[in-house]
């Protein structure tokens, strides 16, 4: 049983718009205060979407579009702001529009952000169309991350793994590397993902994720004594990470540490269930039940 990082990541959406340029942010700053005043009313939905007004910046794209106002930003802006509040269909909708509007001048990050809707809307194929069409423009570890993740999806992982590598070659930094480790470990391509992580950790120490994935190369290569190096590390770096544990508890298992698997195993356990992840939390219990473990 396989599970760290079935997918890739998410779909990325990385300083795309002509307005924010961190994501996690304007995400989190939906949390803060929602009641709308004078002054939010009277600011620019660019404004508004900044401070975390998302609907309220959506309706002024709107009405933008109603009047003719500036309809290719709006209709951009308005694009993405939708793929954020995860209403697929309306993003798709834009962009379909700014196809036919921009015709043969359309923008590179159209197609990109319309393969993102698309993919999310589980319309692969034409997902991946348009991220070809991206490439075409303008090749970018953008597009091959993208579009790696669409192939992944469909099961295509030959495919998602050269777009990976090319998207490493572009630019090698540790979120590239990861993404294509972790398409290596799901072709049992072991040796070749840890190589991967040890080329991320020398750039960056502190990349957690990287010692997950390559223990878990480790675990499948028998190279336990490693693997379980490798899992505290990573968990030292961030405690809360299911498979870290996981692996940690199979690992031990394969070495006879049976009250360590134990403890590894439940924290496991109760990590995902904490995670909602009711699922892989009952896989987890059915996996001690089958070691024989308490």
């Amino acid at each position: 049983m396989r599970w760290h990082l079935q997918k890739i990541s998410t779909y990325i959406l990385l300083s795309l718009g002509l307005i924010w340029s961190n994501l996690s942010l304007i995400v989190y700053s939906q949390t803060s205060n929602q009641n709308t005043n004078a002054s939010e009313l009277s600011a620019s939905p660019e404004q508004n979407f900044k401070q975390g007004k998302i609907t309220l910046a959506v309706q002024k794209w709107s009405r933008d579009i109603q009047e003719n106002k500036n309809i290719d930003n709006a209709l951009y802006n308005r694009s993405q702001a939708y793929i954020l509040l995860k209403q697929y269909p309306f993003a798709i909708k834009d962009l379909d529009k700014l196809l036919v509007i921009q015709d043969k001048k359309v923008s590179v990050n159209v197609y990109i952000l319309r393969g993102i809707a698309l993919a999310e809307s589980s319309q692969l194929p034409a997902a991946i169309e348009s991220f070809n069409q991206a490439e075409k423009l303008q090749p970018s570890p953008l597009v091959y991350n993208n579009r790696a993740l669409a192939y992944q999806n469909i099961g295509q992982l030959n495919l998602a793994l050269e777009d990976l590598q090319k998207s490493v070659k572009l630019a090698p930094i540790p979120p590239h590397r990861l993404n294509l480790a972790n398409v290596q470990i799901q072709l049992g391509q072991y040796q070749q993902a840890i190589q991967a992580m040890t080329q991320t950790l020398f750039q960056d120490s502190t990349f957690f994720p990287a010692y997950t994935t390559r223990g878990i190369g480790y675990f499948n290569l028998g190279l336990f004594e490693p693997a379980i190096q490798d899992f505290v590390q990573s968990l030292k770096l961030q405690p809360d990470q299911p498979e870290a544990f996981y692996y940690a508890g199979l690992s031990f298992n394969k070495l006879n540490r049976k009250q360590d698997a134990t403890q590894n195993l439940l924290r496991a356990a109760d990590l995902y269930l904490q995670k909602n992840q009711s699922t892989l939390y009952q896989q987890v219990l059915d996996k001690m039940t089958e070691l024989r473990l308490q």
